[in-house]
């Protein structure tokens, strides 16, 4: 599967890296156990940036788009033994997609969600910290109410769970506008931020964020499933 893990700065012990690797085989058995039946959501995670492209760079060197196919990769991972909802990915290598074909492919495959991943940035105040949730700014979209909703459900998630800033939701103009289904964008810490950038290494800080990502994408979609 080829998960391509960043290490965190510190080198884990053969013991933890043995449990984990465990953990994810794990998991992977189980997927192919299954119950056989047919799930019922797709939903899309664009790792951002990628290739040629590595986004925000941290203090000590940390590639965004690394760190963003990490998170992607363990949502995956998650999605795989669900029987409700099936993970698709973008990009599931480090190569560059534009943001087109990212839209295009949840289009086609008529998504219910598309759930972009980044990693923030503030070169000028090395002390910005948190995690905010974007929506696309035209309020005229069909599909902004529900964009909103998951973005609000999607901040408080992962602020409780992780104890980090809530710097509340915000409206950009953004190429997620082109998804033809809800959509958001996760800004998951700033790796112009030493501190946050060295959680954000963590394959174990990784972990936990996909883990809230994927619960809360699961607890929007039984919101639409009651309907």
């Amino acid at each position: 599967m080829g998960f391509g893990i960043l290490w965190p700065m510190k080198a884990p012990t053969a013991k933890t890296i043995f449990f984990f690797v465990l953990a994810l085989v794990c998991l992977m058995g189980w997927a192919q156990v299954g119950t056989g039946q047919t799930k019922r959501f797709v939903v899309v995670i664009d790792a951002g940036h990628g290739g040629w492209d590595p986004g925000a760079v941290g203090y000590y060197g940390t590639r965004e788009k690394d760190i963003n196919l990490n998170i992607a990769r363990f949502i995956r991972l998650l999605g795989l033994y669900d029987d409700e909802v099936s993970i698709v990915l973008t990009r599931s290598e480090d190569i560059y997609v534009p943001h087109r074909e990212r839209t295009g492919l949840a289009n086609r495959l008529r998504a219910d969600l598309f759930v972009a991943i980044h990693a923030n940035a503030h070169p000028r105040s090395p002390t910005a910290n948190g995690i905010e949730v974007l929506v696309h700014d035209d309020t005229s979209l069909p599909t902004y109410p529900q964009s909103r909703s998951l973005a609000l459900l999607l901040q408080k998630r992962l602020t409780g769970a992780l104890g980090v800033t809530d710097r509340g939701i915000k409206h950009q103009t953004l190429f997620i506008r082109w998804a033809e289904m809800p959509a958001v964008l996760i800004e998951t810490g700033f790796l112009t931020n030493p501190t946050e950038e060295l959680k954000l290494r963590s394959f174990m800080y990784q972990w936990t964020v996909a883990q809230v990502i994927f619960n809360t994408i699961k607890e929007y979609l039984r919101t639409i499933k009651a309907r």
